[in-house]
């Protein structure tokens, strides 16, 4: 299958580099012909075709998704198969071959999933919507998928829950590790048991092991989106990973009295807890939280080995109200009090294409990525031989890859996207140029033979001669009522309100 590649390839390949420790016997669940033919018509092939995205070109790709709700007609797939900040259909293919468009409802900022919406009424008749089940996966439960091979076909997969608590994806989250085949295609496919139950969203794995969502982040969205409103999704800016806690005793004086009782309360942890890895600039976490922190508690509840609990304690904080965090950090007990900010508002909600690039103001994702403020301005690709060309780059993936956080055309600071589009204009008229940025991705410095590579916050510019000949500039604002990008060419706009 066809991923959103460049944000998901490093990590998805990293873990699958770990598939020769993984464990290959399979427990067969018993599967009813009537619970297998269930599953099979809930589960959709979706087509992913780009016009436009922020993070990179023209592009198309494949996915699985399932029907949750068919009355309303909502699919639930992964973040990665809808794309985070993308312009372009989506279509959407049901076990019979009938196929038909869909829209975004929502994906989430920081998780692997996210709602497409088909007309209900196109749904074939004997096409009935899985359920999640109300109880958590477990270890050695027996599960099973269908999986698809880019919409050619579906196939069974059979496997277990091989263990419950782990932190994977582009960004962290609370994953449960199968012990299952999923090559030929399963991203966004539905792991069921065996009363044909959805139990968690599988989103990255090989030929003898996989990552699926844990359920609980499903079953707290669907009735927001059933409400048609957008879940609500706070978090402090902690990057998070699991922690031995063996470790822990033998690195940062963690005492042992703990470890005994810790495994009393959660015995299919492993022993491990939650680890801070680092944090992202600007947000709550980078202030007062440094790596290595344990976190054992907030609001006064042991988080355990459990992200998921301490991701849904975030979200149940009110507007202006503050979380009380119990830390451990190098031997000592501490207590922190943090605000929390809303993860919608640092979505992509505004793009600007301009000379073969599309500048956006950076999400979570991009601003981790290059150790940048979230909401800086800056671009992720450039069409081929357009006028960014002589910006530094990173030369991966087949195609040219920026970080970077634009500082000024012509010497005139621009900071946001409402200040490039003031500026295009004037930019397009005087043809010759100058932008100042600072460079965060690794860039060769005196070609490849000698491999010289510099990773340094470095500031550059460069000489731009703007084309008449490519696409006109041209604003994309996200309209939330419709669901929809809305656009506008750059020359008609005098000024972008703060709330468009």
């Amino acid at each position: 299958m066809k991923r959103n590649y460049n944000r998901y390839v490093i990590w998805i390949c990293f873990h699958m580099l770990l598939s020769v420790c993984a464990q290959t016997a399979f427990a067969k669940p018993s599967i009813t012909p009537t619970v297998l033919e269930h599953a099979k018509k809930s589960v959709v092939t979706i087509q992913v075709t780009t016009s436009l995205s922020a993070y990179q070109q023209e592009s198309k790709w494949y996915g699985t998704g399932f029907v949750i709700d068919r009355e309303a007609g909502y699919i639930l797939t992964n973040q990665h198969v809808i794309g985070a900040a993308v312009i372009g259909t989506y279509e959407v293919t049901f076990y019979n071959g009938i196929r038909m468009q869909a829209n975004l409802v929502y994906y989430d900022p920081w998780l692997d999933y996210g709602f497409l919406k088909v007309d209900p009424k196109m749904i074939p008749n004997d096409v009935k919507a899985s359920s999640f089940s109300l109880i958590d996966p477990c270890p050695d439960q027996p599960i099973f998928i269908i999986g698809n091979n880019e919409g050619n076909s579906l196939s069974l997969h059979t496997g277990t829950v091989a263990s419950i608590y782990h932190v994977i994806g582009a960004m962290p989250q609370h994953a449960i590790r199968l012990s299952l085949n999923t090559r030929g295609g399963s991203s966004g496919s539905p792991v069921f048991n065996s009363k044909g139950q959805a139990i968690a969203l599988n989103y990255a794995g090989s030929n003898t092991f996989a990552y699926a969502l844990h359920p609980a982040y499903i079953r707290y969205a669907l009735p927001f989106i059933k409400k048609g409103h957008t879940p609500i999704r706070k978090h402090i800016g902690a990057f998070v990973d699991t922690y031995s806690l063996t470790d822990a005793m033998r690195y940062n004086d963690f005492p042992v009295s703990k470890q005994q009782a810790y495994l009393k309360q959660f015995p299919n942890s492993s022993s491990t807890v939650i680890q801070v890895t680092n944090t992202l600039a600007n947000t709550p976490a980078a202030s007062q939280l440094l790596p290595g922190d344990i976190l054992w508690a907030i609001n006064g509840k042991e988080i355990g080995p459990s992200l998921v609990d301490f991701d849904l304690a975030l979200n149940r904080v009110n507007k202006g109200d503050t979380i009380q965090l119990l830390i451990f950090r190098k031997g000592q007990w501490k207590e922190l009090t943090l605000q929390v900010y809303d993860l919608e508002e640092h979505k992509i909600k505004k793009m600007v294409r301009f000379g073969g690039t599309v500048f956006f103001e950076s999400d979570d994702f991009f601003s981790h990525q290059g150790g940048e403020v979230p909401k800086t301005l800056t671009f992720a690709f450039t069409e081929p031989y357009t006028i960014f060309h002589q910006v530094k780059h990173w030369a991966g993936y087949g195609q040219r890859c920026f970080r970077l956080k634009v500082l000024s055309f012509d010497g005139i600071p621009v900071k946001s996207l409402n200040d490039l589009v003031q500026r295009i204009p004037l930019l397009m008229a005087k043809k010759y140029f100058t932008m100042e940025y600072i460079n965060t991705a690794p860039i060769c410095t005196y070609g490849s033979f000698f491999s010289d590579y510099q990773t340094g916050h470095n500031h550059y510019i460069s000489n731009v001669a703007y084309d008449s000949g490519l696409a006109e500039p041209t604003l994309y604002i996200f309209d939330n009522q419709e669901m929809q990008w809305v656009k506008k060419t750059i020359k008609s706009v005098v000024r972008v309100g703060a709330g468009s």
